[in-house]
């Protein structure tokens, strides 16, 4: 072979081995990119299947759990019912032991007739409401939505309450054992029920209040109602306010609480304001219960309760001044949960009032604030009556407060939030401005430039403010009335 030969032998295996590389590199390309896609495609396979299973977890999950709490609830049902089936077991052979007297029987006693009278019915109610408590009743039944027991009684105001109070001692006894075993009873009642224990003007000698205390001490009653207990002279009436917050601390069930006409003390201020907070209160009425100076420190703690829950507030007849008075508009223009505010017949003044009138112009929330009974004169109504109800321009009256009701004894601001639906009271007091302009066919000199274009508009909320007028207005004119003062007065309506 020649070296031309060679040379060209040469030639064509280097151009072999060229196309042999680039269809390797081919290859190699192509094997990369399906690789590639055979990972995407499983990556996406995977992750479906992931979510798949994970849905599918969360869905078994999700009925694990309703089942769990399905049977804890059965469980739970049951466990109180086998409670309440064994207190009414236990009770079947109870008997009442304290005896009752007749009137008469009193009397020959020496007992004063009006005295005995008395005594004879408190003896007879105790035992009936015992009674009941042992058969696993509630002595008093408000609603179907409320059941309580209730205690009031006949204050006896003479030299002898005390002997005539330890007659009684066998008969609180009694109550006091029914109510300490009364507790699977609470526990039956409905989700929807509320259990509620009142006690009012009742006198106890020191050992019945103890038995009384010892009783309720832990019972889950969701409303506690204590009136006319403690007088503060250190001759409790009923239970005293040491005794109830006790009682108030160890009820973890509380949502309600009345402490009224009981001399609550300025040592009882932070665990009465601890017991708010601890046990998320939503209603609290301390109506008539704090000397001078007193009401303002007690006013002033609880509103100054971090994520205070309550609702309802009752603070009237409390002696509370001025010297809160900004603190109670800034905790009101904090818009708080609170939907009720009473605290009327204090000693608060115009310039509370015009606080108190500032901030509700930011308040939401707030359904009834309850102010007569102060030093709040025509001035301090009309700062309130401006942010209520401000007449001077249709939309200053849409930008009035429309939530809050704020009755003053003879003011006609009491009724200016009457309704519940806040859109309801503010369109009666549009067409009230409305109403009174057209008796002087002056609704159109309000019109200014409004563009003629938007009339149907105006005539249909004409309308629609005409149906939230009160039934009992009469003297507001029909809505026609309005419709054709404005076809004749408002010269743009003629060129449409």
């Amino acid at each position: 072979m020649g070296m031309e030969e060679k040379l060209a032998a040469v030639s064509s295996l280097e151009s072999r081995c060229e196309r042999l590389e680039a269809k390797c590199s081919s290859l190699e390309n192509m094997l990369v990119t399906t690789s590639q896609s055979t990972k995407e495609h499983i990556d996406r396979k995977f992750d479906s299947l992931y979510i798949h299973l994970d849905q599918k977890c969360s869905s078994l999950e999700n009925r694990l759990d309703t089942k769990v709490d399905s049977v804890h609830v059965k469980v739970d049902k049951s466990l109180k019912f086998h409670e309440y089936n064994e207190m009414l077991i236990k009770n079947q052979k109870w008997e009442y032991s304290a005896a009752v007297r007749t009137e008469d029987e009193l009397i020959d006693y020496g007992i004063p007739g009006d005295e005995a009278d008395h005594l004879a019915e408190d003896a007879q109610d105790l035992k009936s409401m015992t009674t009941k408590m042992r058969r696993g009743e509630f002595s008093n039944e408000r609603s179907g939505k409320q059941k309580s027991v209730r205690v009031e009684m006949y204050d006896y105001d003479t030299q002898d309450s005390d002997a005539l109070n330890n007659m009684l001692l066998p008969h609180w006894k009694e109550f006091a054992a029914a109510l300490k075993q009364f507790t699977p009873a609470i526990n039956m009642l409905p989700d929807d029920c509320e259990s509620i224990f009142m006690f009012g003007n009742v006198q106890l000698n020191h050992e019945a209040m103890l038995l009384m205390k010892e009783a309720l001490i832990g019972k889950p009653f969701q409303k506690l109602d204590f009136t006319t207990n403690d007088d503060g002279d250190g001759a409790p009436e009923g239970i005293c306010v040491d005794a109830i917050l006790d009682i108030v601390e160890s009820n973890k069930h509380l949502r309600k609480l009345e402490i009224d006409r009981n001399r609550i003390g300025r040592d009882h201020i932070e665990k009465l304001c601890s017991a708010v907070h601890t046990h998320a209160l939503l209603e609290l009425s301390l109506f008539n219960s704090f000397e001078p100076g007193i009401g303002d420190e007690m006013l002033t703690s609880l509103l100054s309760i971090d994520g205070l829950k309550l609702e309802k507030l009752d603070m009237s007849s409390n002696n509370i001044t001025s010297a809160v008075g900004m603190l109670l508009s800034d905790f009101i223009a904090t818009n708080p949960r609170m939907r009720e505010l009473n605290i009327s017949s204090n000693d608060l003044n115009d310039r509370d009032a015009a606080l108190i009138a500032n901030a509700l112009r930011s308040n939401s929330t707030l359904r009834n604030l309850y102010l007569y009974g102060n030093s709040i004169t025509e001035v301090g109504a009309e700062c309130l009556r401006l942010v209520l109800c401000d007449e001077s321009s249709l939309n200053a009256a849409s930008d009035s407060n429309h939530n809050c009701n704020v009755p003053l004894t003879g003011n006609p601001i009491d009724r200016v939030n009457s309704h519940e639906q806040g859109q309801i009271n503010r369109g009666r007091k549009i067409y009230s401005i409305l109403s009174n302009r057209n008796e002087t066919m002056s609704n159109v000199q309000h019109f200014g430039d409004i563009d003629v274009k938007i009339l149907p508009n105006i005539l249909e909320a004409v309308q629609k403010y005409a149906t939230k007028v009160h039934e009992d207005e009469d003297h507001k004119v029909k809505p026609l009335s309005i419709v054709y003062e404005t076809m004749r007065k408002w010269e743009k309506a003629f060129y449409l």
